[in-house]
């Protein structure tokens, strides 16, 4: 046995460093092995390894992915699912747009319902579908578009927001033309794009915890647009070139999405007429 250093001890402040390499296998009970190995093979294009291979509490069909996983199917007196038919309780797989598309078509030929219960949330790009198998277990069946990375181009043109007396420090306005937040710090104002730099959902501003937070998989950023600690790794929120004209209007360019390593004090557009967002402090990203 390997003696692995501790990375969780200590201060808290430590890196944590998994030690997982992947995922191995999982094991799915069943009432009727013959009934769920046919659903299995057919809905998602499971290859069958063998019956009885592994001992458990009942008969077994070991299954396999297009990776190294497999899928354990074992065959109980009764299966009663964490939340039956819940939309929140599941596994999660991935395919490609097509792969999803030809299982889509197999499942609903085999009378099964394809329903995404969570549509309304999803990310641009992201597409899913709710699976149920015949014994009640969800899966969500997941695939990424290229769009679901890519950098949007709102084409709206230059947005009046407001005066610089509409917005006193502190404020988080989000404009649904354009599809950003202005931001009011103590030195001045950010427009934080809306869309998650994680997979393009669309952040949302929670007022009563102070940071804006993806409903998609729970991404939070702080009122600079920068990832808080406890949130999974993503790049900081981008931002929009602002302009505040001689006579104090709040202008906002969303056709110009600027990229961003971290928070530097000179991305924040000075609060006085005449100022302008620095674009020296960021990329222009193209449309």
């Amino acid at each position: 046995m390997v003696d692995l250093p501790d990375k969780r001890a200590g201060t808290g402040s430590e890196t944590v460093v998994s030690i997982i390499d992947g995922f191995s296998h999982m094991v799915i009970h069943v009432t009727d092995l013959d009934r769920s190995e046919k659903f299995y093979v057919d809905a998602f294009g499971l290859e069958i390894v063998g019956r009885d291979l592994v001992i458990d509490d009942g008969p077994t069909s070991l299954l396999a992915m297009n990776t190294r996983q497999r899928i354990l199917l074992v065959e109980v007196p009764e299966v009663t699912p964490i939340r039956p038919n819940s939309s929140t309780i599941h596994h999660a797989w991935l395919m490609t747009i097509d792969e999803l598309n030809r299982c889509r078509e197999r499942v609903e030929n085999m009378g099964f319902d394809t329903t995404d219960s969570r549509a309304q949330f999803r990310a641009m790009g992201e597409y899913s579908m709710d699976v149920f198998d015949p014994d009640g277990h969800r899966y969500q069946v997941q695939a990424y578009a290229p769009e679901s990375t890519a950098i949007i181009c709102e084409n709206t043109g230059p947005i009046t927001c407001g005066n610089l007396d509409d917005f006193p420090v502190g404020t988080v306005k989000p404009f649904v033309k354009g599809k950003f937040f202005l931001v009011r710090l103590e030195d001045g104002f950010l427009a934080l794009s809306r869309w998650c730099t994680h997979l393009n959902g669309m952040l949302a501003w929670k007022k009563e915890h102070f940071h804006f937070i993806c409903p998609m998989h729970g991404a939070r950023f702080g009122r600079s647009g920068i990832m808080q600690e406890t949130s999974r790794p993503c790049p900081p929120m981008r931002l929009h070139p602002i302009h505040i004209d001689e006579t104090g209007a709040v202008v906002v360019d969303p056709e110009t999405t600027l990229l961003r390593e971290d928070f530097l004090p000179d991305q924040l557009t000075p609060a006085e007429p005449g100022a302008r967002t620095k674009s020296a402090t960021a990329v222009a990203a193209p449309s």
